[in-house]
């Protein structure tokens, strides 16, 4: 706008005054904001405008005072004034229009301005959410304790991390000897006499044994004696064939030759081979991976959700609530009962193994042929075999049948010991009891000598048999040492997906049995299973863990085993998800719950009754939210106590009575928090007292929490008794406090949601608004047996959310309890998909490469991130270009590759791979059809399978740009 000046200077053209330069009154000036500004223009001027303004002024007539000020010299003081105020308008408008735009939602900046906006509409922004965890305690032996609530633990941090604090959420009675379980690697070798159990195995078919140590001295052809009662009926003899020392378990491996020759089935060895080559296809890498993503097995969420019918807990032969009640009502007799009320009454219970290690022969083996003489007592150069010595009338009396001279003397034969003669002559090996043993000098077949002399149970020779030869043609055996018998290994015969597991593989089953004996285990403790997995398609090494409850506990034998010992058979509330090595697993049975943060407990000040709304602040921060069963899914650990008398959080004051011991809690950007009482109007004032105002609460929250397994190591509070800890299992669930982006998207649920689930919209409101969930989305689909509304959630921040977790499992009982309870839920985890990018910039040339490469690679990590993105978003290669050409400096994009890759074909690395191959083509003057023009990101949807009722619901997708995979996301300068 023009003025018209006083001084005349406009109509004299040769005026030099100056004065009326710059006339134009430039404030106010217009705003105008357009729908879906990010931003609002709020100022009505800048400094500039506002200096020429005052200016024009100085000439208007409307100020004849001013008339004789000609001059506009920056230097003058007169007009360095009106500069100085042109200055604070220019702040006063600067602040006024940051204050304008933190009256919006879309354009505040401010977390705090996006808080109390939303609070306007009844959203409580998520204040993050604890990680949850199970911890592994071990005792000191012989220690038997009581971990209380609390007890801390802390993780080790690695390269950059902060330590974090674990404390338990219920106490635990631990015990020294379930620090490590063992399941059961060896059984007894189940030698009897006659077998009547389908483990024990014939003492004259057995073809191995398992012996302890590896001193035994044995040899090939060496006779073993199986020792089962007093008769020689009750005997069996054996031969080594070949001996296998065993260090690492200290046992000897003992080969025996078989009894009589194995007569092979017809056609059992072709009906093998056939059996193993229909069996042994080889798995695809798309069925391995597929195979190591197999989720644990899901227990119930606490021991009051352990469901068990009357014969789970009172059957005798699947539960021991037998022998506890035995040694309730009779304490004196002690574990013995387990013993009694397992004893299976075998007999024929094998009592030692003998090694008739020593050979000797019997006296006169090695005597010369006896002189044949005529009847005048001369030698008639012929040669005869002696009678043995007593021999009358070509008989051997009945005495001298059982009588045994051997060749020398042995002094470690005593009556009652065993030996064996073996008799080439009838070719036979006979088992005889020594009754007396005498050592004598005899003197027979031309020979004197000092031997021992014994006296058998049984005659070992006959009437008819009276020729020295048969001494010749006899071996006798005798005991060199007593071998002592160890349990064998369990086989540990490694099964997967293609072939059967065998019964001595720890897969898919309910119960395991222990290496011992233990007592003290209740229904409702918390185990870990750890070990190889065995389900992997000879995948070495891939570590598997479970958490399980145990469902019950019996003390029991192997039926199947002869004269077996008691041991502990644990039964789990659902079956094992993954097999095992059984020589690699480890049961952790001292296993508790516990949840990220510190416990701290601080005098908050003084009450004082003549202060309306008093406040406090904690000194600790940031507060710790639990996963809870509420409409937000978190639950606050804060207590207050005044006089020792607990007072309860309330979300406002407004509708409080004065007599109400509540309090309202505000979080400010720092996370600060600051307890509110009422005025006595609404809610009680607090009472006057010195240091009577306490509070009780924990420290730390956020995605901190979520540590990976075996990381927290260190004890902070340490009962006696207590010695270690560890996390088998990663630490799941943590969640940060809402971001800004996130309230602002948020803000709307308080409004929308209600804290019930009616319409399928709800369903997804009312999971966004949920503690540590970022993203979801509902869909009312069909999945050929029933309709159901399906949920796509994402964690905040994309954490990893376990279906094992409290905020999956509190998820789901919130969709129950606060919406219709009869209507079929399905809720998946959303599937993920890495964009990959290949673009070549043509930058300005007043403009630097290495300057706008970081820019634009911000932009586009920024534009494709988690927080920008939605559930089922497409993108466009448009996207990609005007994300790049809004970057400054940049002159023109060609964009060569848009493409992605879902976790779906990332379990076909068979598919996979094609597709990287495809894309290695790109500009190679080979058509690859890139870059696509969109890249379609699903929604969830059934996919109907031929032949089947039931079609299985995919989940939503999300397409992001992940900066973990820098080679996903190419930038080249285009010269």
């Amino acid at each position: 706008m023009k003025l018209s000046c006083n001084c005349g200077c406009h109509s004299n053209q040769n005026s030099n005054c100056g004065c009326c330069t710059g006339v134009d009154i430039l404030t106010p000036m217009k705003i105008t904001n357009l729908p879906g500004s990010s931003t609002l223009s709020y100022r009505v001027g800048t400094h500039a405008t506002f200096l020429e303004t005052m200016k024009a002024r100085l000439a208007n007539n409307s100020f004849p005072a001013l008339n004789n000020l000609k001059t506009r010299d920056a230097n003058d003081s007169s007009i360095a004034f009106l500069d100085a105020w042109a200055t604070v308008a220019d702040v006063l408008t600067f602040y006024q229009e940051r204050i304008a735009n933190e009256g919006y939602l879309r354009t505040a900046v401010e977390r705090q301005s996006l808080v109390e906006l939303a609070r306007l509409a009844k959203y409580a922004p998520s204040p993050g959410v604890s990680a949850s965890v199970y911890l592994a305690f071990t005792l000191e032996d012989s220690y038997n304790i009581e971990i209380p609530v609390g007890t801390r633990a802390q993780s080790t941090p690695t390269s950059g991390e902060l330590p974090q604090s674990f404390e338990t959420s219920e106490k635990l009675e631990a015990r020294a000897e379930l620090n490590i379980l063992k399941p059961r690697i060896t059984q007894p070798q189940g030698i009897t006499l006659n077998p009547d159990k389908p483990n024990a195995t014939d003492a004259s078919k057995i073809d191995k044994l398992y012996l302890e140590g590896i001193g035994a001295n044995l040899q090939t052809n060496d006779l073993l004696l199986f020792i089962f009662g007093n008769s020689d009926k009750q005997q069996i003899w054996r031969r080594v064939q070949t001996t296998e020392l065993q260090t690492a378990d200290n046992l000897t491996k003992v080969i025996l030759q078989p009894p009589a020759p194995a007569i092979p089935q017809p056609g059992s060895q072709t009906t093998t081979q056939t059996e193993q080559s229909g069996s042994s296809r080889t798995p695809t890498k798309a069925e391995k991976i597929e195979q190591i993503l197999k989720p644990p097995s899901r227990q119930p969420a606490n021991a009051l959700q352990l469901q068990r019918t009357n014969e789970q807990i009172f059957d005798p032969k699947k539960v021991d609530i037998t022998p506890w009640l035995i040694k309730t009502l009779k304490p004196a007799v002690g574990s013995a009962i387990y013993q009694i009320l397992t004893d299976n009454g075998i007999c024929s219970e094998l009592q030692q193994i003998q090694a008739l290690g020593i050979k000797a022969a019997p006296f006169g083996h090695n005597a010369g042929l006896n002189l044949v003489l005529n009847e005048s007592g001369q030698f008639t150069n012929r040669f005869e075999e002696w009678q043995i010595a007593g021999v009358e009338n070509n008989k051997l009396p009945a005495e001298l049948q059982k009588v045994l001279a051997l060749d020398a003397q042995y002094d470690q034969m005593t009556p009652g010991s065993w030996v064996a003669i073996e008799r080439a002559d009838k070719n036979e090996l006979c088992i005889y009891r020594v009754e007396k043993v005498e050592n004598i000098s005899k003197t027979d077949y031309g020979i004197v000598a000092r031997v021992t002399q014994l006296t058998l149970d049984k005659p070992w020779l006959q009437e008819e048999d009276i020729s020295l030869e048969i001494m010749r043609k006899t071996t006798v055996y005798l005991k060199s040492e007593v071998l002592s018998l160890s349990e064998k290994p369990i086989k540990l015969d490694v099964s997967n997906k293609t072939e059967p597991a065998t019964k001595n593989d720890i897969c898919d089953q309910m119960e395991i049995e222990l290496d011992n004996l233990y007592e003290g285990l209740q229904p409702g403790r918390w185990l870990i299973i750890s070990g190889d997995r065995n389900d992997t398609s000879n995948i070495n090494r891939v570590k598997g863990s479970e958490v399980l409850m145990l469902a019950g506990v019996r003390q029991d034998v192997n039926p199947n085993l002869p004269n077996d010992k008691p041991h502990t058979f644990l039964k789990f509330a659902q079956p094992l998800a993954y097999s095992y090595k059984r020589d690699t697993v480890t049961i952790y049975g001292n296993v508790v719950k516990a949840t990220h943060g510190e416990t701290r407990t601080e005098i908050l000040g003084s009450g004082n009754a003549s202060v309306a709304n008093q406040q406090f602040t904690l000194s600790g921060r940031p507060l710790t939210y639990l996963p809870g069963l509420t409409p937000t899914g978190v639950i606050s650990t804060l207590e207050v106590y005044v006089n020792d008398v607990r007072w309860y959080e309330a979300e406002t004051l407004n509708q409080l009575s004065p007599t109400d011991r509540c309090y309202i809690t505000q979080t400010d950007n720092d996370s600060n928090v600051t307890i509110i009482f009422g005025d006595g109007k609404n809610g009680a004032r607090l009472p006057t007292g010195i240091e009577n105002v306490k509070a009780v609460y924990r420290i730390g929250i956020g995605k901190g929490g979520n540590v990976g397994a075996e990381q927290i190591k260190q004890l902070a509070t340490q009962p006696l008794g207590l010695r270690g800890v560890i996390n088998p299992l990663p630490a799941t669930g943590g969640a940060d406090p809402e971001s800004r982006e996130q309230i602002r998207r948020n803000a709307s649920l308080g409004m929308t949601s209600l804290n019930r689930t009616v319409s399928v919209k709800d369903y997804a409101d009312f999971a966004r608004n949920f503690g540590g969930i970022g993203k979801a989305s509902a869909v009312y689909l069909s999945d050929g047996v029933r309709q159901v509304v399906h949920l796509t959630i994402a964690g905040a921040d994309d954490i990893p959310i376990d279906k094992h977790s409290d905020l999956y499992r509190n998820f789901l009982q919130a969709l129950h309890k606060f919406g219709y309870p009869y209507q079929p839920i399905s809720v998946d985890i959303r599937e993920l998909m890495l964009l990959i990018i290949s673009a070549r910039v043509r930058i300005l040339s007043s403009y630097q490469w290495v300057t706008v490469e970081p820019k634009i690679r911000a932009a586009l990590l920024d534009t494709f991130s988690f927080d920008r993105r939605e559930l089922g978003q497409d993108v466009r290669l448009s996207e990609v270009i005007s994300t790049i050409q809004q970057v400054t400096g940049v002159d023109y994009v060609d964009v060569d590759i848009l493409d992605s890759v879902s976790e779906t074909e990332a379990k076909q690395p068979d598919l996979l791979k094609i597709k990287l191959e495809n894309l290695a083509k790109v500009g190679m003057g080979i058509s690859t059809a890139q870059p696509k023009q969109r890249i379609d990101v699903n929604l969830a949807f059934a996919h109907p399978i031929a032949g089947k009722r039931y079609s299985p619901i995919h989940p939503a997708q999300l397409a992001i740009l992940s900066p973990q995979v820098a080679d996903t996301l190419i930038l080249k300068e285009l010269k």
